[in-house]
């Protein structure tokens, strides 16, 4: 059996007011003295405990000779109180349902518009705009490659980068497409024939070292300069560029995959 000082508990009585109110079950009619006696509350806070039972309709008082007599009123009124509780956690529901979750996703959705650009320069710029793409993908997870050209990764600087980056990549298991010029094919095999990584190879000219992932779109940018990388932050420019690879990939030739 449930322990009845829980249960009026849970119906929002505190402590006091639970012992106030047992106290007067077994008095039945009783001025305050005896009430302070039985339920050991101070008397200075006894009078403001039963303000507050009667406003919940649990006692009632009347005028005996002079003087305040208070009295417990039928336990079914704790189904009362019950009963409001449940009307007004239906009110709430239905505020949050009609009311607060479209406020939350409207805010959302505005978060996930909002278009943020950031600029990456030198070795440890690339290495950080790279690490911020494992960090947005999870695990299963797949995003998009148009590659680079072969003259960077001639570059054992630049072709070490990609190799230790890859290696990384696939250890936390996020998978890549890559869509590269069949002129290519050499060095991408070569470069980047790491685990969970697919390949496809086209005639077509089209953007090159560009990372599509998650709301972003990443440019790298290597050569005799300083390397830099670009990344743009814009639900509706990833879409484009999403749509753009997945137009390419489909007519591409295939290629290998490294599962």
């Amino acid at each position: 059996m449930k322990d009845p000082y829980e249960a009026l508990n849970q119906l929002g009585l505190n402590e006091s007011e639970i012992k106030v109110y047992f106290a007067l079950l077994e008095l039945e009619s009783s001025t305050v003295g005896p009430i302070i006696e039985k339920s050991k509350v101070a008397d200075s806070k006894v009078y403001l405990v039963l303000d507050k039972l009667k406003e919940k309709g649990l006692v009632s008082q009347v005028i005996k000779g002079n003087y305040k007599h208070f009295q417990a009123t039928e336990p079914i009124n704790l189904i009362r109180i019950l009963e409001e509780k449940e009307l007004e956690i239906t009110e709430q529901k239905k505020k949050i349902r009609e009311e607060i979750i479209p406020l939350i996703e409207h805010r959302r959705k505005n978060t996930e518009e909002k278009q943020e650009a950031t600029l990456f320069e030198g070795l440890k710029g690339m290495r950080s705009a790279y690490q911020y793409v494992l960090d947005t993908m999870k695990k299963g997870e797949t995003y998009r490659v148009f590659h680079l050209l072969d003259e960077p990764l001639k570059q054992k600087e630049v072709s070490g980068f990609y190799r230790d980056y890859h290696l990384r990549r696939a250890e936390k298991g996020v998978f890549v497409r890559f869509i590269a010029h069949e002129k290519e094919k050499k060095i991408v095999f070569k470069s980047f024939n790491q685990p969970k990584s697919e390949f496809r190879y086209t005639k077509d000219f089209f953007p090159v070292g560009i990372l599509i992932f998650k709301g972003h779109v990443l440019t790298t940018i290597w050569g005799e300069g300083t390397p830099t990388a670009i990344l743009v932050k814009s639900e509706r420019n990833y879409k484009y560029y999403k749509q753009f690879f997945d137009h390419t990939w489909n007519k591409s030739r295939i290629g290998h995959v490294n599962k």
